[in-house]
């Protein structure tokens, strides 16, 4: 991003990413509690901005996270919280994510075990090894774009995070984990609003998107 700040703490619309994100799954009603897992540096600002968020009743804690995804991860999802069935993983830059689409992958995770929002890919994919020169095009048709919440059944998620510490496996993605170990994750469709900040023209586009919403309702 080149920020002077990290993506959560980024305003969207006047309020930072990492607030609507937190609002935007804690307002679906199948989500019972939300652990924020942050930056170390980071946990008493995060409290600070959650500290008058609208649904601040289900934030159950804000802890550190470690040095990657996969550590920030199993320190969630081992977090004690007491009749937990399911656990959803959601990027804290996420902050655009519908109640509707966190309902339907609940519901497929019920289903399978394990469930994603994903798209289909729409444009030409080309590998290319050096960043330089393209050495190939991949075939589209069977690719799609991983989004997040991603939702697993609580008891099998936390034994494959200790599974894959044991063999020094560290995806960046977590239903890498139960694919590796269990198989198949249903794919639920994802929404194209539910876009990831990462670069300064994500931060328009989501601008934009929260602009049109209000204008609808």
């Amino acid at each position: 991003m080149g920020a002077a700040q990290r993506k959560p703490f980024l305003l969207l619309e006047g309020v930072p990413v990492l607030v609507r994100a937190f609002q935007a799954l804690a307002e679906s009603p199948s989500v019972r509690k939300v652990l924020v897992v942050c930056h170390p540096e980071d946990v008493r600002r995060a409290d600070e901005l959650l500290a008058h968020a609208p649904a601040r009743a289900k934030l159950e804690a804000i802890v550190p996270g470690g040095a990657e995804r996969i550590d920030s991860v199993r320190v969630g999802a081992l977090w004690p919280v007491s009749g937990v069935d399911l656990l959803l993983v959601h990027d804290g830059a996420r902050p655009l994510v519908t109640s509707a689409a966190v309902e339907s992958v609940v519901r497929a995770a019920e289903q399978h075990g394990a469930a994603l929002l994903a798209l289909p890919i729409t444009d030409t994919v080309k590998r290319s090894p050096d960043g330089k020169s393209v050495v190939e095009t991949l075939e589209r048709s069977q690719l799609y774009r991983a989004q997040t919440p991603q939702a697993f059944e609580a008891k099998r998620f936390r034994a494959l995070l200790e599974r894959a510490q044991a063999d020094g496996f560290r995806p960046t993605d977590d239903a890498a984990l139960w694919e590796r170990y269990e198989g198949p994750v249903a794919l639920v469709p994802g929404e194209v609003t539910n876009l990831k900040i990462t670069q300064p023209a994500d931060l328009d586009l989501a601008r934009a998107i929260l602009q049109a919403r209000a204008h609808s309702t």
